[in-house]
């Protein structure tokens, strides 16, 4: 019974925080009102225990949630930049993300006077650390599409930006050693990656393994957007879950239950590490690790909960996962999906093999893709009764395309022909996700 209570006002605070981030309510007004629910509390408490106090408990923690994403975006007061919008301004910073599009490049800037988002042209290509001086003109985020460009980028704590502004790199990497060091590996293993597998395959590899899908060409990104697989290419707990659980299915055939499970844990770190444990790795990571837990005690109720507490105290950190980050959304969903119906499809798919762990991916697969349904249709992507088979189909081949993509990059570091002859069966299983995906897409 108190766990069932435990459960209702975790969900009742995370219920705060999203109806706040819809409606703009003053926090002053949210103090009053917890204080008058706090009083309610305290006679009820005293003089007429009962149901009445676990409604206002569930009201109090509602209002909670509220106070917390109020709290989290009146930290703009804190930023400098915003106050100069309009002006043209010379920054000095260091870059702590870079992504690369087609036609351009996102850098995140850490100024002394805040952090700034940069749309810059696709070369020259800075990586995490390097000191740039830029000047432009300083603009606020304009929203587009009817999507709240501003608030998905305040979860990062960036309230400003330059677009297209004069750069000059003044200075190398020299922040954090252990991120420059894994942001180092990072690189070295996408060039890897680049120089044993022809393009458009070493670019869908990149965005499996280090979900970078802004490389990609512009029709090979709708075409998996139109067949709903285009959450191969973000990193969420999906893709990182599907690997754990695959490495899990495969050694257990010959290591021990528990040497298996250590495995399938070690493979979601080290696959962290290799994207440069960013912060949404790491949390994609946690929901993964819930996913496993989940496969390996067979039952619903505790990973239910781990999983609620995990998303409670990431939000508890940042409230503005819950609505604007999209891979928090994924992660959570997909893992939840996970833990409720994939030892349903298990049983469902017994004609896949159980060889390199496909049925299990293609369950998990299934589960995960009746949960995400809802957000893809929410965030404006085709869904048709194609997506489903084309997921399974596509995803299914994403455990042994990181393998021997992994394995060709690291053989690349040796020779090349080593590297190409180790990643050969990742260009066949690419080539197979490449035209399933424009097969599907072409009957939508």
């Amino acid at each position: 019974m108190a766990i069932k209570y435990i459960t209702y006002f975790l969900i009742s605070f995370l219920a705060g925080v999203g109806a706040r981030s819809f409606f703009d309510v003053s926090q002053e007004w949210i103090f009053a009102a917890l204080g008058f629910v706090s009083g309610v509390l305290i006679i009820l408490f005293f003089y007429a225990r009962g149901k009445g106090v676990i409604f206002l408990l569930f009201i109090f923690f509602l209002f909670l949630g509220a106070l917390r994403f109020s709290i989290f975006e009146n930290n703009i007061a804190n930023d400098e930049l915003h106050k100069h919008y309009g002006k043209t301004m010379t920054l000095l910073g260091s870059v702590i993300s870079s992504e690369p599009r087609p036609n351009s490049a996102r850098i995140v800037l850490e100024t002394d006077s805040g952090r700034l988002l940069v749309v810059s042209r696709p070369y020259p290509q800075y990586k995490n650390g390097d000191k740039l001086e830029i000047a432009g003109e300083l603009s606020e985020p304009e929203n587009y599409a009817g999507f709240d460009v501003k608030k998905y980028l305040a979860k990062d704590k960036i309230y400003s930006q330059m677009v297209f502004p004069e750069i000059k790199k003044v200075g190398d990497g020299d922040g954090n050693l252990i991120l420059n060091s894994l942001f180092w590996i990072r690189e070295k293993f996408e060039r890897g990656l680049k120089s044993v597998l022809p393009e458009p395959h070493a670019s869908l590899a990149d965005g499996m393994l280090l979900g970078r899908e802004g490389v990609l060409p512009r029709d090979i990104v709708e075409a998996f957007r139109k067949t709903s697989t285009i959450h191969i290419l973000v990193l969420s707990g999906y893709n990182i879950t599907i690997v754990g659980g695959a490495i899990l299915a495969i050694s257990s055939y010959f290591l021990p239950p528990v040497l298996s499970w250590t495995l399938s844990i070690l493979g979601i770190l080290l696959f962290t590490l290799m994207t440069g444990a960013e912060a949404a790795a790491v949390r994609a990571a946690i929901m993964a690790l819930i996913g496993l837990l989940a496969l390996r005690a067979g039952r619903k109720t505790l990973p239910t909960l781990s999983l609620l507490w995990a998303a409670v105290l990431m939000i508890l950190w940042n409230p503005m996962y819950l609505r604007f980050d999209r891979g928090f959304q994924l992660s959570f969903v997909a893992t939840l999906g996970l833990i409720l119906l994939s030892g349903f499809f298990q049983k469902k798919f017994w004609f896949f093999p159980k060889f390199w762990g496909i049925r299990e991916t293609a369950a998990a697969s299934a589960s995960a893709q009746l949960f995400v349904l809802p957000l893809l249709i929410s965030w404006g992507n085709a869904v048709s009764i194609f997506s489903l088979p084309a997921n399974i189909l596509v995803v299914t081949a994403v455990p042994a395309v990181m393998f021997f993509g992994s394995m060709g990059a690291l053989g690349g570091f040796i020779s090349g022909t080593l590297g190409q002859v180790l990643s050969a069966p990742a260009y066949i299983l690419l080539s197979y996700q490449l035209f399933l995906v424009k097969f599907f897409s072409g009957l939508i």
